[in-house]
């Protein structure tokens, strides 16, 4: 398959180069590769709609009944965990409107393996470096680091965040 560049909605954004192998296979194969790109889209959806401060379409990337919550050392962070989608929302606006009006983050992804796939639910896993930028601070500082483990699960509308958590190995708040 020939390698597709992207562009991106946003003025002066570099290029995207998205490539794959695809070696020929069944049709089952090629729904489980279109299923794949979605959701590294809306992987990417997540960080830019997050980092945008769009809290309404931030919620929209998860089911009804997401489950979010951060983990260190494998251990529940208390008072992480969120509940449904109307939390979720909620959960966006006030880390918006408080913790981080005056600044600007960035959730910078990669390394996205797919660990399990079916018809309707995936588990990923991608690792993650949070920086935080302020007006004091003209450069960009890590916040966290660590992996998010995702389960997407195939609605009517699309694939949706059914559960994230993030394992965090460093969070520094400066």
């Amino acid at each position: 398959m020939p390698i597709r560049v992207l562009r991106s909605p946003t003025r002066n954004a570099y290029p995207v180069v998205v490539g794959l192998y695809v070696r020929p296979g069944t049709a089952q194969e090629s729904g489980r590769i279109e299923d794949q790109l979605v959701i590294a889209e809306y992987l990417a959806k997540y960080s830019y709609r997050l980092d945008s401060k769009d809290s309404e379409g931030f919620a929209e990337l998860f089911t009804k009944e997401v489950v979010k919550e951060r983990r260190s050392n494998r251990v529940l962070i208390h008072g992480s965990r969120v509940l449904g989608r109307q939390e979720m929302v909620e959960y966006a606006k006030t880390s918006h409107d408080e913790r981080l009006t005056d600044r600007q983050t960035r959730h910078h992804m990669s390394s996205l393996v797919f660990l399990d796939l079916s018809a309707e639910v995936e588990l990923t896993e991608n690792i993650v470096l949070i920086t935080h930028q302020t007006a004091e601070r003209v450069t960009p500082f890590i916040n966290a680091a660590g992996i998010y483990r995702n389960t997407w699960k195939k609605t009517d509308q699309s694939w949706r965040i059914a559960k994230r958590a993030l394992f965090s190995n460093r969070i520094s708040t400066p």
